[in-house]
């Protein structure tokens, strides 16, 4: 049974107790009313007895959720010290956590979210590691990186998974390039150019605009974001990038956006682990991901 019930819906009882309401409460706890009455009937359904009279006043609670209730509190309470010790624990230690990126030129916001989790959690050593797809799952796999935020939906098999942001893709050519003077770039004009990668990068086209959109050329380099870019500049080819990231192309490169029609072009994000990792600050960095990034 108890892996039937969920921790919010225990919540939602006690603020029902409280309110002696399901619409007070659910006022109070952000959700529908009606969506908050389900919750209570079901858990009144997997315990086997009724918690609440309803009544045209409101709701009050049985003699059996009386005595429910009341405990309920009490583990809620332990819970929520339990918690308190654990965090604190985590605090008082040093932790590393290994963490792998990959992403269409540059890392995007999960650079951005490894520097705000960095100085919201200085007790933490990060490590960055930059890769294809392949890799960090022999990675995860031999526990070398403990999360992957990796902008392919491709999953690790064995992996627990969580849905971050999208990221809308802008194209960067060299300022004198024909193509540079279009303030919108169609994907279809990209046909006869070249368009250049980095390593393990060349499976993300294929996630980004579809397997129903031809690729253009596309060759393959083992450098930095910073020389493919240049390589970029001097007339070499096109290249993608993340439209956040257009402030740090070179001067002799613009940026563009990018459509497929009257779509913009977006890849997905997700922050990938094993379960059995039994790293302390992995679930820490878990949480923060999905408190501030998860949509």
């Amino acid at each position: 049974m108890r892996s039937s019930i969920q921790l919010a819906t225990l919540n939602y009882a006690l603020v029902v107790a409280e309110e002696g309401s399901f619409l007070r409460a659910a006022r109070r706890a952000g959700i529908h009313h009606t969506a908050l009455s389900r919750r209570i009937r079901d858990l009144e359904y997997a315990m086997g007895t009724r918690i609440f009279h309803r009544h045209a006043g409101g709701v009050g609670p049985t003699p059996a959720g009386e005595r429910f209730l009341g405990r309920l509190r009490s583990v809620l309470l332990e819970l929520d010290n339990t918690l308190t010790l654990a965090r604190t624990g985590f605090k008082d230690q040093h932790q590393r956590l290994c963490i792998g990126a990959n992403g269409l030129i540059l890392a995007g916001r999960a650079l951005d979210a490894v520097l705000e989790f960095g100085k919201c959690h200085s007790n933490v050593t990060v490590s960055l590691i930059e890769g294809s797809h392949p890799e960090f799952g022999v990675a995860l796999g031999e526990t070398d990186v403990d999360v992957t935020v990796t902008s392919s939906s491709r999953s690790t098999g064995g992996a627990f998974e969580l849905r971050l942001w999208n990221d809308t893709l802008a194209v960067v050519v060299a300022s004198n390039h024909p193509l540079a003077s279009n303030s919108v770039i169609e994907w279809s004009e990209l046909g006869q150019e070249t368009l250049l990668v980095r390593r393990g990068e060349a499976f993300l086209l294929a996630d980004a605009v579809g397997s129903s959109v031809q690729l253009p050329a596309v060759v393959e380099h083992h450098v930095s974001a910073g020389i493919l870019l240049r390589l970029v500049e001097n007339g070499l080819g096109v290249a993608l990038i993340h439209d956040g990231d257009a402030n740090i192309i070179p001067e002799g490169a613009v940026c563009r956006k990018l459509r497929i029609g009257i779509k913009p072009v977006q890849i997905y994000n997700f922050a990938r682990w094993r379960p059995d990792n039994a790293n302390p600050a992995l679930p820490v960095f878990i949480e923060f991901l999905r408190d501030r990034y998860s949509p």
